[in-house]
């Protein structure tokens, strides 16, 4: 059986590959989930139960494997690989009950060069709830009026691991970590690498400010590009079972966790595709 594109979700997003063999996953196979994911840039594949290996085999197909930075949450055995795990309606990465990731952002951004993609096992998912939200960044740039895109071309911004703007808990970096995310400074507008399209690279969470602007001003511009990337037109959610394998590019989406009801565990294995630095 082969890769089929079956489903396509909402806002150009959310397309569900279905037919790969996890284990012997073939050339052809590989040729179909890259045009998939081109095509949608948050892609679902059900291929059934996946141990670390098959799904680190399957992670190669996008591109060059990226080590977790952070110790707390790098798995033992396969530095890869993350673990993202909620018990007792707790977080283990922060051990706070707000839901992890549970506010609009888009991964690595506090890095020099942040990973390109973002791959998401379901391991353990709840009964109900804890659905992961996107946002087609490409989508809400095209959106954008005229002047707005004319005013923002040129503007950069700085982010930072524990930004002045920061909603979210985030996980306890050690002093060597620290010495390794300094503030970096990225684009408003990237252009994608491979497709040449232009998006909206925000990430509520790790911008501290814009550069160049008063910082009253700066938020108010920063809020208003995030109320306008995060409108529902632009937004797909999606609905997690179990082994799912969710993709997303980080270059041109942002994503959120949604709470889920309960003591439910939930155990999420995660990898990240290197990527460039953004421009």
């Amino acid at each position: 059986m082969s890769a089929s594109v079956t489903e396509t979700g909402k806002a150009g997003l959310g397309a569900v590959v279905t037919g790969i063999d996890l284990e012997r996953p073939t050339t052809e196979d590989g040729d179909a989930l890259r045009r998939a994911f081109r095509a949608s840039p948050m892609l679902c594949i059900r291929a059934g139960k996946a141990t670390p290996e098959s799904f680190l085999g399957l992670a190669r197909v996008f591109g060059t494997l990226q080590r977790e930075l952070m110790g707390v949450l790098r798995d033992p055995v396969f530095p890869e690989i993350s673990l993202i795990e909620r018990r007792r309606g707790v977080s283990t990465a922060t051990g706070k009950a707000a839901t992890f990731g549970g506010h609009w952002h888009t991964d690595d951004s506090y890095m020099a060069v942040p990973c390109a993609a973002t791959l998401l096992y379901g391991e353990v998912v709840p009964p109900s709830g804890g659905d992961t939200a996107f946002t087609n960044m490409h989508a809400a740039y095209d959106a954008l009026p005229a002047k707005t895109k004319e005013r923002i071309a040129d503007l950069s911004a700085i982010h930072t691991y524990q930004s002045r703007r920061n909603v979210s808990p985030v996980v306890e970096r050690t002093e060597e970590e620290k010495a390794l995310t300094p503030p970096v400074t990225h684009p408003l507008v990237r252009t994608h690498p491979e497709t040449g399209r232009k998006a909206l690279y925000l990430n509520p969470n790790r911008i501290d400010r814009v550069c160049g602007m008063a910082l009253a001003d700066g938020d108010s511009l920063l809020d208003e590009l995030i109320a306008h990337a995060t409108r529902p037109a632009f937004v797909h959610v999606h609905a997690w079972r179990p082994d799912d394998i969710v993709i997303w590019d980080n270059r041109c989406t942002m994503h959120k966790a949604s709470p889920h009801e309960g003591d439910h565990p939930r155990r999420l294995l995660r990898i990240l595709i290197e990527g460039t630095v953004p421009v």
